[in-house]
């Protein structure tokens, strides 16, 4: 068996994160998000000319699928463009390869479409303006399923939340239920509600897990639901403590993921014949490994963890008996970031960390097909949007380099790819500013990176006006591509660097558990600054002309910067950001539970509550307002469930008494994503001003000798 570290990050599994959330809970079943999709705009059966003239202003015709060539744009393309949402999103391909389905945003409306690849038409439309759509994908080539979300209150909870929910879109009929929306039983305080963990094969039925029961301690069940109908049944029971499901095609349950907070106990369990037997058990306060799936042939569980000889994440199997097998996938210098599944989570290859993405696969054509494809666009990142279940056909989303992002459908058989459209409509390549990845050593000898992105056609020569912009997380990472906030400073003249610090995720365990304890005054920070001293010293930045811009996680290491080294920037941009770790630990807890085992992850990557509590002062930017001596932009939006408005307000509270320069934009509506058009914009135009102002023309002309 393999020699096994303790891994506290599992590879990304559509499941738990770790993460700055706040209370979380459902509406009661009367809800119905269901209502607030707009009913006129859905087309049930499309005429043969497609949709023609009903909505001609708004969506592509057939044959402008074939060339999507669009106009030129202007030297400078609005705010809007890169403000708005994706003109294309969340692209997917029915299992057959004949239909694709996607949400689209033309700055005034927003669609769920399907076409039809063989007919090259659109065979269905659907408004959904008036929700937050999260996703769409096949459950078979007739049915669609969309995922939305509101920010919701009910009464006898604190709080918002993120109210979320799957509807299944019939598209022979035109009928749509929101899932789940009349059972009687479902437990009325629960997150996550919509998911889908498998599907039945040759039935309409798919499976759902949702915590069901009134008590303190409701269990966490396995559904079986109808999408036609929408029938609901109990399919296995769980327990309080379950957290995952898997499921095989033919409905047979194959095994269940728990989490015992209050024992500290992880387990993983295998059925057989129908009885749940224990084959994984660890004592741990915080999940040391995740279950990701099972084999193609079922004689394995497959799961994740990192390797003491790699310190990577890395993909082994779990036998019946209870052992680890060797590494059926890893690298030394790449972690395993996420699986290439079916709908039922059966595992046929991996994708990897980088600052490009990587792919490997049990089969070896594949493998070797994604290194040709990758060679095809050899300055971009190419990313598996999504497959058809037999690997026939391909959704790949290109972007970074000097391109503009698009997606492109591959006929794998054919070797035939077709560009199916730019994510963002009217965005040329000669407006895009190159993402390039920029190495630089820290102060105590690391090296370092981070993605620099200069305006179009400029050049490192020149020294430019320049935006740090640290990731959020912290457990995340940035990688070439498409950053919209990124590249909207770039073609207004600024470079924009985003650095790769310690605490990151991606580039081993022991590079993120260096951050662990590292907030505000250690190497996190350190990191951030080192690469503005490089910037500087390289010739890429201008010193006179430095902003610090961030959000969540990036957001705290922004006003860290301007408490903790103020001397470096001319302008500190915060959105959503955490200002006050005791409070932030506290509001953890309370919301939580003191056994949880988020609390658990954030007492060791940020310090305890009660026993480090000077430390968390000393690092907490809201208690040095008066170190500040650049003006300070605040952005939170009143419906953030993950980092409370309450945060930003403490800070404003505390720039105002100390007599600094200090502006606050509350979004209405606005959550911790920006999933909204409305509220992106308003975040990009508060920005734009701001920024421009301090660091941009006018300002260097005040500076000038």
């Amino acid at each position: 068996s393999a020699d096994v570290a303790r891994s506290r990050r599992p590879v990304r599994n559509n499941g738990r994160r770790f993460s700055l959330s706040g209370t979380q809970a459902l509406r009661p079943r009367a809800t119905c998000l269901f209502c607030k999709l707009d009913f006129p705009t859905l087309i049930r059966r499309l005429p043969d000319r497609g949709l023609g003239s009903i909505v001609l202003k708004y969506i592509l015709s057939a044959a402008a699928f074939l060339s999507l060539i669009f106009a030129a744009a202007n030297a400078q393309p609005p705010l809007e463009l890169y403000g708005g949402l994706p003109y294309i999103r969340s692209m997917s391909i029915s299992p057959d390869g004949s239909r694709i389905a996607y949400i689209s945003d033309d700055g005034e409306q927003e669609m769920a479409l399907v076409f039809d690849i063989e007919k090259r038409d659109y065979v269905a439309a659907l408004n959904t303006e008036n929700v937050k759509t999260r996703g769409i994908y096949f459950a078979s080539r007739d049915n669609v399923i969309l995922r939305a979300s509101e920010t919701a209150q009910i009464y006898g909870y604190r709080g918002e939340f993120e109210y979320s929910a799957a509807f299944s879109w019939d598209l022979e009929t035109g009928r749509i239920k929101q899932l789940l929306r009349n059972e009687e039983d479902l437990y009325p305080a629960q997150s996550g509600l919509g998911r889908i963990v498998g599907r039945w094969d040759g039935t309409d039925y798919v499976f759902m897990p949702a915590y069901m029961g009134r008590g303190d301690d409701p269990d966490y069940d396995l559904l079986r639901v109808d999408l036609k109908k929408g029938y609901v049944r109990t399919h296995e029971r769980g327990g309080h403590e379950t957290i995952d499901w898997l499921v095989g095609e033919d409905g047979t349950v194959i095994a269940r993921e728990d989490m015992d907070d209050e024992k500290d106990l992880y387990s993983i369990w295998l059925y057989e014949d129908g009885k749940a037997r224990k084959i994984f058990e660890d004592e741990t306060d915080i999940p040391n490994m995740s279950l990701l799936g099972v084999k193609a042939d079922q004689s394995a569980l497959i799961v994740s963890l990192t390797l003491k000889e790699t310190d990577r994440a890395a993909i082994v199997a779990l036998t019946p008996d209870g052992k680890f097998s060797e590494a059926l996938f890893s690298r030394p210098d790449a972690d395993v970031e996420t699986v290439i599944t079916t709908g039922n989570r059966v595992i046929y290859g991996v994708e990897y960390s980088g600052l490009y993405p990587s792919y490997e696969f049990f089969d070896p054509a594949l493998s070797a097909l994604m290194t040709s494809v990758e060679a095809h666009f050899p300055d971009a990142a190419v990313t598996v949007a999504d497959w058809t279940s037999d690997f026939s056909h391909l959704v790949l989303y290109v972007s970074g380099g000097a391109a503009a992002p698009a997606y492109y459908v591959f006929d794998v058989e054919k070797r035939n790819m077709l560009h199916f459209g730019g994510a963002y409509k009217d965005l040329n390549d000669e407006d895009v500013g190159p993402a390039q990845t920029m190495m630089y050593k820290s102060r105590d000898g690391e090296t370092l990176s981070g993605i620099l992105t200069l305006p179009p056609g400029a050049e490192l020569k020149a020294a430019h006006p320049t935006i740090i912009m640290p990731h959020g997380g912290p457990s995340a990472y940035d990688a070439v591509g498409f950053d919209w906030m990124a590249q909207y400073f770039a073609s207004r003249g600024f470079a924009v660097i985003q650095p790769n610090f310690r605490g990151s995720s991606g580039f081993g365990r022991a590079f993120e558990l260096a951050g662990h304890g590292e907030w505000g005054r250690g190497v996190m920070q350190h990191d951030v600054t080192d690469v503005v001293k490089a910037a500087i010293t390289t010739g890429i930045a201008d010193p006179d002309r430095i902003c610090i811009v961030g959000a969540s996680y990036g957001g705290y290491a922004a006003l860290a910067g301007g408490a903790f080294t103020p001397e470096l920037y001319k302008c500190v941009a915060a959105f959503a950001p955490v200002v006050d770790l005791p409070r932030m630990l506290l509001d953890e807890q309370r919301d939580r539970g003191k056994e949880s085992s988020t609390v658990a992850y954030w007492s060791e990557a940020v310090g305890d509550r009660k026993e480090d509590r000077d430390k968390l002062e000393e690092i907490s930017p809201s208690n040095y307002a008066e170190a500040f001596t650049a003006p300070v932009l605040l952005i939170h939006g009143n419906d953030d469930t993950v980092v409370p408005i309450h945060q930003s307000r403490i800070m404003l509270r505390a720039l105002e008494r100390a007599g600094k320069e200090v502006e606050f934009v509350t979004l209405k509506g606005g959550d911790h994503w920006l999933t909204t058009r409305d509220t992106r914009q308003e975040t990009l135009r508060a920005l734009d001003a701001f920024v421009e102002r301090h660091i941009g023309d006018g300002a260097a002309a005040r500076i000038a000798p």
